[in-house]
């Protein structure tokens, strides 16, 4: 593993973690934030899907602890390593309720600058989730194994026609020159 990539991948799931252990001990604080998001999609989740109707938390305090066991469970899997795709995955479900979730007004323009800021962290942080969701350690993905053995075997096959061309004219020469001689032979010598 690369000593740049186990550092980056430790620091931003050392982010997650920590955000999702805040969520889970205190999650009134983190209500107010995903509640236009229960208010919002809740009503659309239910509609889409009857049967899941029924685990779609309706308290903003229930979201924003399940939120928080997502990020957290993201952050272990980003920073671990262990399932890191799938921990990134987590982790970026984790950013949409404060992505989609209203911020507080403020009422100064430093509180309104401080507003854009976090948002656009929050932006930041979900695109290098994203991100992580798509890294394979430097080493090729498995669709792009896939294209290669395919272009490999299309090459192998291609060469294996050459070759079973090649020998049948061989063959075919050979079979010529010998039916020749056993023509001759059968004919017997010319007076």
């Amino acid at each position: 593993m690369n000593l740049v990539r186990g550092v980056g991948r430790l620091l931003l799931g050392g982010f997650y973690i920590v955000n999702g252990v805040k969520m889970i001990k205190d999650p009134g604080r983190y209500a107010a934030q995903v509640e236009p998001v229960v208010e919002r999609v809740t009503p659309l989740l239910r509609k889409a899907s009857v049967r899941a109707a029924g685990y779609v938390p309706e308290n903003p305090e229930t979201l924003a602890r399940v939120n928080g066991g997502l990020s957290l469970l993201g952050g272990l899997g980003i920073a671990t390593g262990i399932g890191r795709r799938a921990g990134g995955a987590l982790a970026a479900t984790s950013m949409l309720t404060q992505v989609l979730g209203r911020a507080p007004e403020g009422s100064s323009e430093v509180e309104r600058a401080e507003i854009k800021v976090a948002r656009l962290r929050d932006l930041a942080l979900l695109g290098a989730a994203l991100i992580v969701t798509q890294d394979t350690a430097g080493r090729p993905s498995i669709a792009w194994r896939a294209a290669d053995a395919r272009r490999r075997l299309a090459l192998e096959s291609e060469q294996a026609k050459k070759q079973a061309r090649k020998e049948t004219k061989r063959l075919k020469a050979h079979a010529k020159r010998g039916a020749k001689q056993i023509h001759a032979g059968l004919e017997g010598p010319r007076a």
